[in-house]
């Protein structure tokens, strides 16, 4: 039998800790997540709170959880919202069981999901919520210290990744790069660092792969996880979450890897010029990310669709001088065939992270905030969560 995937709880205030024992415990009980925690948080008064269980994405975890902390404060707490950080697809498959009150992942429904709604029957949404893009980083002692930045296109990040380019001192590499820069290029082998879990992140990037790569179509694709060419090389290895490949790009000379832009910005790691659509190198900004978004505000589909190749027509390689060509809205999925409490609950939680929480002081750093033609679409889309039943 399916649990509620809402609990009314009793509490006057809880605490970050306590937020996140009861969160891991409500998970386990759910099956979301291995049972590791055992304590339980205490109340002495008697107020009403509903609490409601997220996860998903790795990527957006940092900014949801300054979200809810702020949310809270500001409301004092009528709702208490507990995300997991357990990957795009986890977040997908664990929401679609029911043991999420929302998923979140980095790009839309999957096709396969979809097709388990429909055959469902439930009624959902899906929204985005916040901007996102994804920085090629990399590992170049040598260019570190002569303040030199790597410039590559599209086509060559997919040939990196298919063993078709196997050193940095490449021609096509160099012929890229500033002049000064080009003898720096050592005669490495480049290893090829990417995510090892089911990632929306690895999605976004595979999708622009395939976009800019007839090979990469071909002979790989795109989605949650794919087969690495590289790998089969020697020359390539996993990491566990955008944490887990800047770790790796970090500790491993003459890597490159993929990661969103948030976390190489906090992480100060250096981050390639990618070459877009109308010949331009631009790097992922606030500027070059909201310019794309902008250009597929009006394309985005109605929130009960199938979203599908969304991120593949619609934002990514977009034109423009200052378009950067790896750009997407991480999303959140909610039923709305749900108690009514649920709800609002749900409805009052996103209301304010799609207003309030856009402003600057609610944005983690490295975090860009919905161009407001998107925001726009997304509150109309979240309305259906209170709309008559």
């Amino acid at each position: 039998m399916r649990m509620g995937a809402t609990r009314v709880i009793v509490a006057a205030a809880l605490v970050a800790i306590a937020l996140g024992a009861l969160g891991m415990l409500l998970l386990q009980e759910r099956g979301a997540v291995p049972a590791t925690t055992t304590g339980t948080p205490t109340s002495e008064t008697a107020a009403r709170q509903v609490y409601i269980v997220g996860g998903g994405a790795t990527f957006i975890n940092p900014q949801m959880q300054k979200w809810i902390r702020d949310y809270m404060e500001e409301t004092g707490g009528r709702a208490a919202v507990n995300y997991q950080s357990i990957g795009s697809g986890a977040g997908e498959a664990k929401w679609l069981e029911g043991t999420l009150d929302f998923g979140a992942s980095d790009v839309a429904i999957s096709r396969a999901g979809y097709q388990k709604l429909l055959e469902s029957g439930r009624r959902f949404i899906q929204v985005p919520v916040i901007a996102g893009s994804i920085a090629i980083t990399y590992n170049l002692p040598e260019f570190a210290q002569a303040g030199c930045v790597l410039r590559l296109t599209g086509g060559m990040v997919a040939d990196i990744y298919l063993g078709n380019i196997i050193k940095w001192s490449d021609p096509r590499i160099a012929e890229l790069q500033e002049e000064r820069c080009r003898s720096l290029l050592p005669d490495r082998e480049i290893f090829g660092v990417h995510r090892s879990d089911g990632s929306g992140t690895t999605a976004l990037f595979t999708m622009y792969l395939t976009l800019v790569s007839e090979e990469w179509k071909e002979r790989v694709g795109y989605g949650y996880t794919v087969t690495w060419p590289r790998d089969a090389l020697g020359l390539g290895e996993g990491g566990r979450g955008n944490e887990g490949v800047s770790a790796k790009v970090q500790s491993t000379p003459y890597s490159i890897g993929y990661v969103e832009t948030a976390y190489a910005v906090q992480l100060k790691l250096p981050v390639a010029a990618l070459r877009n659509r109308d010949g331009y190198f631009v790097f992922p900004n606030e500027t070059t990310v909201a310019e794309a978004l902008k250009r597929a505000a009006l394309e985005l589909p109605g929130p009960q669709e199938f979203w599908g190749e969304l991120p593949l027509r619609h934002y990514l390689n977009r034109e423009g001088k200052l378009s950067y060509p790896i750009v997407g809205t991480p999303v959140v999925f909610m039923y709305l065939d749900v108690p009514a409490d649920t709800a609002r609950a749900l409805y009052d939680f996103f209301r304010w992270v799609l207003t309030k929480g856009q402003e600057r002081e609610h944005i983690v750093e490295g975090f860009i905030p919905l161009p407001k033609e998107l925001r726009a679409r997304a509150l109309q889309y979240l309305e259906l969560l209170v709309a008559p039943r």
